[in-house]
């Protein structure tokens, strides 16, 4: 049985980057994404904005194939000890709490998650084909930024503060990836030296 790590943060903390760096070092770990698995990423602003209102329950939010995959790859025999979960709920999701044996909150201040995740989505429509006649992308980061100011926003203070208390280690996430990378290997002593 393999040790399913949690690797926590806001949109915009660094999660990708965090288990790209570490996945290049210890490549015998299994890594999975939450966002390959979240129905709600394809909700419309109105239905967020209704959930917000509803609470956030995240047991609305359907992660029973995600559960099912972290059962798998924690049970198949080519994973060398740790399977590498990107998440941003981490064990606040009930059917996620069960199956994570340590969870890592990676912690940014909210306007540098959204430079960050500006910065990202700018640079992919820029790279786009037809970036140099469409206007759609200006449109689409308007809204975005207009939905973090409504909800996005308070979700992250929420989510930082719960899924912080619920994480057995936080790492600082406005340095560079490497150091974000070493921190977390340190955080875990012996646990990636079956896998290097």
């Amino acid at each position: 049985m393999s040790h399913i790590v949690a690797i926590c943060g806001m949109m915009g903390s660094g999660k990708s980057t965090a288990l790209r760096q570490l996945s290049s070092k210890h490549p015998d770990c299994c890594c999975l994404h939450e966002d390959d698995f979240n129905p709600a990423l394809l909700q419309s602003v109105d239905q967020v904005q209704a959930w917000w209102e509803r609470g956030s329950p995240l047991a609305e939010i359907d992660l029973s194939d995600l559960a099912a995959e972290l059962q798998r790859a924690a049970d198949s025999g080519s994973v060398n000890g740790v399977v590498l979960l990107e998440t941003q709920f981490g064990r606040l999701h009930p059917a996620l709490r069960p199956m994570i044996d340590l969870q890592c909150w990676i912690d940014v201040e909210p306007d540098l998650a959204l430079a960050r995740k500006v910065a990202q989505l700018a640079t992919q429509f820029a790279e786009a084909p037809d970036a140099a006649t469409s206007l759609q992308p200006l449109f689409w980061l308007a809204e975005f930024c207009d939905i973090y100011a409504q909800t996005t926003r308070k979700f992250f203070m929420k989510q930082r503060t719960e899924v912080t208390g619920q994480s057995d280690i936080v790492v600082t996430g406005d340095q560079s990836p490497a150091d974000v990378c070493q921190q977390l290997e340190q955080a875990l002593p012996g646990l990636f030296s079956n896998a290097a």
